[in-house]
């Protein structure tokens, strides 16, 4: 009755949506896990799990009287990490078949990200050979009840998904002492959390993934800041995404290739985004590669038209490459600027208020760009990426202050040399994590990071990819990554 009520009243208050499959929860040995984002993030997994599961919560917990109250609500077992007896406990209390809720993290994210995660869920697992639920708490880091700093956006009720993964399962490992296995064991639990985290995000278009952040954001929040070292907003991307859009709808059809012949500014970025809110889809053409690249590239990408700017093409003194180009039509942005005229305005107006009048029934798996290689082995190729694919890759130079909101850097093609390393960290203040990908797999494909870094490799797979076992040197890995297949929409020409 009284989850009923809790129930009832978390699906009001903050619109708790649960999607995914349940029916691996009636298996007798479950262990739960989840992400760590608020107070709020027990109270949700027990008001909504189709079980009745065992809480395993940290000592600490139970001597807050407000906790101690809410955990009325369900059973618990209250542990002591540094006690060896408390895993005991949790492997007994598996092995009797009742269902444990752990959050590997072991605390609640202060970066809205997961936080490293501990071994000792992991050993859990294994030792008792549990079937692993994954449930991703997502929307719960933004309420007041998370710990995340304030320069994160909150909201009074934001919604709250639970995501409810397919099930999972560690096997104990049986090479080296306990801690080598159980050092494994903490190293797949940790791809597991990063697999659901990977593959419970929201279905988006690079538009909508642009509408949502703003959303979370806030209009007034400094997203880019462009060579021109001139910071814009939210609303001011998205105002500038319209515009461009419509411009780059008019002189094209729907489904067209069109090439885009620009700088590295924030409006070419608003540009590319909204050319695919219009079901266009840009070509990013390299104004290095020359007019037989470009050339090329055109042929290969079926691109007629092409979006520069004379201004770009004077200050990179282009003009003649341009000029060069045959079957192309080129059409300059300062002879689209005049047709900027009073309904264009008030349109962008209507749109800015209700943005998602815009950019409705885009499969986030159809074509959102054309990339092309560099050309190093042949004529460059043209490489077709799905807004999933982008957005699953997703996710700041200078004086030292300019990184004082930098949260990773990572260095990619050649080997980053232990000196560069270095000087980052003393000048910086900054951790600089190796990686590497190529043009078809936009472009990431494997990466250090925090909870996993060996310094002079190029770090782990990123989730959801596949590749051969690189028990080799680094050169050789380099060679063989690309041959990576992975379940990310890519397609060649």
């Amino acid at each position: 009755m009284l989850k009923s009520i809790v129930r009832a009243l978390l699906k009001v208050l903050f619109r708790v949506r649960v999607e995914g499959d349940t029916s691996h929860f009636s298996r007798p040995r479950l262990l739960i896990i989840a992400n760590h984002q608020s107070f709020l993030d027990g109270l949700i997994l027990g008001a909504f799990l189709p079980v009745d599961p065992v809480f395993v919560v940290h000592t600490e917990v139970t001597r807050n009287r407000f906790f101690r109250l809410v955990l009325r609500l369900s059973d618990y077992l209250a542990v002591d990490p540094t006690n060896p007896m408390a895993m005991k406990r949790v492997v007994r209390l598996i092995e009797s078949g009742r269902p444990v809720v752990i959050f590997p993290e072991g605390r609640i994210t202060i970066t809205g990200s997961l936080m490293k995660v501990y071994d000792g869920p992991a050993f859990i697992a294994a030792r008792t050979q549990a079937v692993i639920a994954p449930v991703r708490l997502d929307g719960a880091a933004r309420t007041f009840f998370s710990r995340l700093s304030g320069s994160n956006p909150r909201e009074l009720l934001p919604r709250i998904t639970v995501s409810i993964q397919p099930p999972a399962s560690i096997v104990m490992p049986k090479d080296g002492n306990g801690r080598m296995r159980r050092r494994k064991a903490g190293e797949g639990m940790r791809k597991i959390m990063q697999e659901m985290i990977f593959r419970s995000r929201p279905d988006q278009t690079l538009y909508t993934a642009l509408i949502d952040a703003m959303h979370i954001y806030g209009r007034g929040r400094k997203m880019v800041e462009d060579m021109r070292q001139t910071e814009y907003s939210y609303n001011a991307l998205v105002k500038m995404t319209l515009v461009l859009g419509l411009l780059v709808s008019r002189i094209s059809g729907r489904g067209d290739t069109v090439g885009i012949l620009m700088p590295n500014l924030a409006a070419t970025l608003c540009m590319v985004i909204g050319t695919t809110a219009f079901r266009r889809v840009p070509a990013m053409l390299n104004y290095t590669a020359g007019t037989d690249g470009i050339q090329s590239a055109c042929v290969a990408a079926k691109i007629s038209t092409v979006v520069t700017s004379r201004k770009f093409l004077e200050t990179a003194r282009l003009q003649a490459q341009v000029d060069a180009l045959r079957n192309v039509r080129v059409v300059y942005l300062e002879d689209l600027q005049p047709t900027v005229n009073l309904a264009v305005k008030l349109w962008a107006v209507a749109h800015l208020i209700f943005p998602r009048l815009l950019g409705r029934g885009v499969d986030p798996e159809s074509p959102a760009v054309v990339l092309f290689t560099s050309g190093s082995e042949g004529r460059p190729k043209g490489v077709v990426l799905s807004h999933r694919a982008i957005l699953s890759n997703i996710a700041k130079f200078a004086h030292p202050y300019d990184f004082y909101r930098v949260r990773y850097v990572v260095a990619g093609a050649e080997k980053l040399s232990q000196s560069v390393r270095d000087l980052w960290s003393e000048k910086f203040g900054v951790r600089v994590f190796e990686g590497y990908g190529v043009t078809e797999t936009p472009p990431v494909i494997s990466v250090n990071s925090p909870m996993a870094t060996r310094i002079g490799s190029v770090g782990q797979l990123l989730p959801g990819m596949e590749g051969p076992a690189c028990a080799g040197a680094r050169h050789r890995a380099r060679r063989r990554v690309a041959r990576a297949r992975t379940q990310r929409h890519a397609g060649l020409f």
